[in-house]
């Protein structure tokens, strides 16, 4: 679960947010919708602890993560759909790389292997 609590946005003067209290509920899904410039990407940047508000403080329950993924629409066009969710977690995904390169170094000393026993016994 994620809570909002007396949150507010102000850009100097103009106040995008004031005191906005929320909670996120587990299993159910939330949309952000809003006017171009409402502060749809700004709430997520505070959401995720990309940005600072102003006052008032976000808070994600103990054991539980929030995975993201940029806005950038053309980043991840040469990547295959699960690699792009899985850069979600970071640490997973970092995971994953090293387990496949580990997997691929050991697959080819193992190839060395059988070479080398085939070579042997044939010898």
């Amino acid at each position: 679960m994620i809570t909002v609590n007396d949150l507010s946005i102000r850009f100097g003067k103009r106040i995008l947010f004031e005191e906005v209290n929320l909670k996120f509920t587990t299993n159910n899904c939330y949309g952000i919708i809003g006017a171009n410039g409402a502060g749809k990407s700004t709430f997520l940047k505070v959401l995720t602890g990309e940005m600072e508000s102003t006052n008032g403080h976000v808070s994600i329950e103990r054991g539980k993560r929030m995975a993201v993924l940029s806005q950038d629409h053309f980043a991840f066009d040469n990547v295959p759909v699960l690699n792009v969710v899985l850069q979600g977690h970071k640490e997973m995904y970092a995971i994953m790389l090293e387990l496949t390169l580990e997997d691929t170094f050991l697959a080819i000393l193992y190839q060395i292997k059988v070479y080398l026993l085939y070579r042997f016994l044939n010898l």
